[in-house]
């Protein structure tokens, strides 16, 4: 067994004596012409936080938490975030029903730290990248005196696209770097800097081998330390592991009884070719194939449970945990053939765009509450933002902050919107996610389409009725008028400023399968992230 389990958590933590004082507090609204787009922070305590810890885990699909209920079809008695489950949904708030703004990693994140929809950042595909005109909740942080770290663990979180504006250092924890660290990289009798080295490096950059947990706590403790004990402290942690591929060490590999005996065709590497392999090729795959493939996300997600306990656990040694608000989230999930597919960056089902949500501040947020409406991940941020009492955070953002509904108010489920651009492949989908409901526009020109959740959650009915049905169906006006409003918001706004991507970058994204080589020396994007 891994040697996380209930016995060697974190001690109890006891809730701080905080009293929250309403105080109201607002940005600006500039941008306020778009009736319901633009919110401001709402009110605020006397003291907020005096650290705020925001973890994102990538490619976290939020039904394979066992806080939201997971369990196993191979080991239902093992948990899969006993760490989270613990301190963050038992003592913190858990929302049930979040959706990202698309199905794959960098414009997603950066809807999180922006606050803002991939319309309105811009950011639609590679090698777009932010524009200067775009606030991220870090810069917010840095202009109100406000220490500031991050930590990166996968390409798409390059400093190169706008994400390290704001912090004072943004740590480098992918493989790459990872690799080039003694003793980090895990590969045995091979010398960093020889010539088998750079070969090994290079084949575990390609089929994503790199195990980066370790490198993210390290680096985070050590930004911690760094931060004195009456300073406040906005820290960013990006957590890689689960993402494809599934390499989790083997004391990790519970949730596949007789593991050791599988000699079927799935070991968790090179995931980016089960599409070819199992879909186009016709590989035979059976039903245990696909659980042991599943058993492996599970051990990731276990492992990356772990790293978050053991960067809670320093926070704590610190005594820092009680006035910090963490917040874990993910950037969008991943698909198991729930819809004839594997990964993401493929569609907008629910698999690849419901996240998890966990917030907690004792003494402030309510101790294991569960909020059931419909929000987005562009939320986070001027609820974060909101906690912190930054001021200059939330004109002419599209966010909401999520405060009231935590402290007890009433939450007003609004639509989300929804993205996906795969430039190589012509896709270019626009959705809006409501509650029970989904409407998507396939392409420009092209019928909008419904999913109706309440009857069909597993969105196995893609229904387009006649026009006439649209137009009095109020789920398509409320998408064409959020698809107008986004617009008219993305005008105002200085949009995504494409360049040539920095020629190191460029190939450790080709290697990876996020770009196609064209030969040519300019980037085309791939399929997959």
């Amino acid at each position: 067994m891994p040697s996380f389990d209930q016995r060697s958590r974190p001690a109890a933590i006891q809730p701080a004596d905080r009293r929250p004082v309403a105080g109201p507090h607002s940005g600006a609204a500039a941008l306020a012409i778009l009736a319901g787009l633009a919110t401001g922070c709402g009110g605020g305590p006397e003291s907020g936080p005096r650290g705020v810890l925001l973890i994102s885990i990538d490619s976290l699909r939020a039904d394979h938490l066992s806080s939201y209920g997971y369990r196993s079809s191979t080991a239902p008695a093992e948990a899969t975030t006993p760490n989270i489950d613990r301190l963050l949904a038992d003592q913190g708030t858990r929302f049930e029903q979040v959706v990202s703004t698309t199905s794959w990693t960098l414009p997603s994140h950066l809807a999180l730290l922006t606050g803002q929809p991939d319309e309105v950042h811009g950011v639609r595909d590679l090698p777009d990248r932010l524009s200067p005109e775009h606030q991220l909740l870090a810069e917010a942080f840095a202009d109100e005196g406000w220490r500031t770290f991050g930590i990166w663990s996968g390409p798409n979180l390059h400093p190169w696209f706008g994400f390290g504006r704001g912090f004072e250092t943004y740590d480098d924890c992918s493989s790459v770097a990872v690799a080039d660290a003694d003793g980090m990289f895990g590969v045995d009798g091979v010398a960093p800097g020889s010539e088998a080295w750079g070969d090994v490096r290079s084949l575990h950059e390609r089929s994503h081998h790199g195990v980066t947990g370790p490198a993210v706590v390290g680096a985070f403790e050590r930004r911690l330390a760094e931060i004195g004990d009456d300073e406040r402290y906005f820290a960013f942690v990006h957590m890689w592991d689960v993402h494809y591929d599934y390499n989790a060490p083997r004391a990790f590999d519970i949730f596949f009884p007789g593991a050791e005996r599988y000699d079927g065709p799935i070991d968790g590497q090179d995931f980016k070719d089960y599409g070819r392999r199992f879909l186009v090729d016709k590989e035979p795959l059976d039903d245990r194939d696909l659980a042991r493939l599943i058993s492996l996300y599970d051990a990731e997600i276990r492992y990356t449970d772990d790293n978050i306990g053991r960067m809670l656990a320093a926070l704590e040694a610190r005594g820092r945990l009680d006035d910090s608000l963490v917040v874990v989230t993910s950037d969008h999930g991943e698909e198991f053939l729930d819809h004839q597919n594997f990964g993401h960056k493929n569609g907008l089902y629910d698999e690849v765009l419901r996240v998890p949500l966990l917030l907690r501040l004792p003494g402030t947020i309510p101790a294991g509450r569960t909020i059931a409406p419909l929000v987005g991940l562009v939320d986070v941020a001027p609820t974060i933002a909101d906690y912190a009492r930054l001021v200059d955070f939330g004109s002419g953002v599209f966010g909401h902050s999520l405060r009231p509904a935590i402290e007890g108010g009433a939450q007003v489920e609004r639509p989300l919107p929804l993205e996906l651009t795969v430039r190589p492949l012509s896709l270019d989908v626009r959705g809006v996610r409501g509650p029970g409901w989904k409407v998507l526009r396939p392409g420009p020109g092209l019928k909008p389409g419904l999913f109706d959740l309440g009857r069909d959650p597993s969105e196995r009915r893609f229904l387009v009725p006649p026009q006439a049905e649209r137009e009095a169906d109020p789920r398509f006006a409320r998408a064409e008028t959020l698809w107008s409003e986004l617009d008219a918001l993305a005008a105002l706004r200085a949009g995504a400023s494409p360049g040539e991507l920095p020629s190191a970058l460029r190939e450790q994204l080709i290697a990876a399968g996020y770009l196609v080589d064209d030969g040519d020396g300019g980037p085309d994007e791939g399929g997959e992230q």
